[in-house]
């Protein structure tokens, strides 16, 4: 039996169980808790940021506690983590550890189907619909209309920017870390996705199935400079040390795995078969990137030229055609930035550097599907996924 996790109906956050008689976060039941009764719903809006991102000003939080039916009357009332006190008989019966799969991240999380198998599903349900609604709702925020396609990617998607300087060190790495990383990378490509305005123009289906497509390999390549970033800036000195844009850091070498949610064998066992862990096989790039130090526009042609190339080659046909057209594009706008911006006239030896960093990310891709391919036959990885096209060429 699949558990669906519920989301708070004030900020669409996750919801933490039912507050003054609505599914609600923490955070927004003690406003209401606070602000309940005080007249704040009167005043008028206060913020032109109100409605993005998630982002409510006061009185209009307050108006939108109201309107979805939070009662001070209800207080302590009908309160639960996982759903109302109607079905508590059924956590009971949950397995011990359904919560550690449940509790965080948000829009992922693993469960035994209802079948006679050793196996886990693990249902992408929550993080596909957020994802479709970032694709429809379209970028956070207006583009320049007289800047460049690189630019506007560059704009959102700043590694040097974006990455902070206070790191987190992971030493084990839950199953629960392991979907927050996909997080992280399917919904940043997703907004990524939206900055590229022929990108926009393509019907929804057509987009969403080009984000299951790219988002690893667009990942792949932000690790690559994260790390890179890191190691410049001293925040990482050993060599088996990994970085993601997202602020953490991984000891590839020392990372205990948990896998009992992937199979029935040891970390031991399997420990082959497994995408980056033990020996990444791009730390030789690392350096070629550090060295190169490509500058924002760069790394967006990086990661749009390695993503839409991948694509079209995975896909073919139409997808073929419109991922060369959107190579072309980026293309002409990178030799306008280097002839206009950075006045370089001859840049083919710096551009033909950057592509052996794609081809190296591209190649430890090709070169890890026999891998795959071995672990299939054998049946290794017992995993079920609700959409199984999402993890094509990512080891799963």
């Amino acid at each position: 039996m699949i558990f669906p996790l519920k989301f708070c109906k004030i900020c669409d956050r996750r919801s933490q169980g039912v507050h003054f008689g609505v599914s609600s976060c923490r955070a927004c039941a003690a406003f209401f808790r606070r602000r309940a009764g005080s007249g704040l719903q009167e005043k008028s809006c206060m913020s032109s940021k109100c409605g993005k991102e998630n982002y409510l000003c006061k009185p209009c939080r307050l108006k939108r506690c109201y309107s979805e039916g939070m009662d001070p009357a209800k207080f302590q009332f009908d309160r639960d983590a996982l759903t109302s006190t109607e079905s508590a008989s059924l956590i009971t019966k949950m397995p011990r550890s359904f919560d550690k799969f449940v509790g965080r991240p948000q829009f992922v999380h693993f469960c035994d189907p209802d079948a006679p198998t050793s196996s886990k599903y693990i249902d992408l349900s929550f993080l596909i619909e957020k994802a479709e609604k970032i694709l429809k709702s379209g970028p956070n925020w207006t583009p320049h209309s007289n800047k460049g396609p690189l630019q506007k990617l560059a704009n959102f998607h700043n590694v040097y920017e974006k990455m902070p300087r206070n790191m987190a060190t992971k030493s084990t790495f839950s199953p629960d870390d392991c979907s927050d990383c996909w997080e992280y990378y399917f919904l940043t490509t997703a907004t990524w996705l939206t900055n590229f305005d022929e990108f926009q123009k393509l019907n929804h289906p057509m987009k969403m199935k080009i984000l299951l497509g790219i988002w690893h390999m667009w990942g792949r390549m932000d690790k690559l400079a994260a790390t890179a970033l890191a190691r410049r800036r001293r925040q990482i000195t050993v060599g088996s040390e990994i970085a993601q844009s997202n602020g953490l850091f991984l000891d590839v070498d020392k990372l205990e795995l948990d896998v009992s949610w992937l199979c029935s064998y040891s970390l031991e066992e399997v420990e082959f078969f497994i995408d980056g862990f033990r020996n990444w096989d791009l730390m030789e790039t690392v350096q070629i990137f550090i060295d190169l130090d490509p500058s924002p526009i760069e790394l967006n042609y990086m990661l749009a030229q390695m993503s839409f190339y991948y694509a079209g080659n995975r896909f073919q046909g139409e997808i073929l055609e419109i991922m060369e057209r959107f190579q072309q594009i980026l293309s002409d706008d990178l030799h306008k930035y280097y002839v206009e911006e950075r006045r370089m006239s001859n840049y083919s030896g710096r551009l033909t550097r950057l592509m052996k960093i794609n081809n190296a990310v591209q190649e430890s891709v090709r070169k890890r599907r026999p891998k795959t391919e071995i672990a299939k036959t054998l049946n290794i990885f017992t995993a079920e996924f609700s959409h199984p096209e999402m993890f094509f060429d990512t080891g799963f």
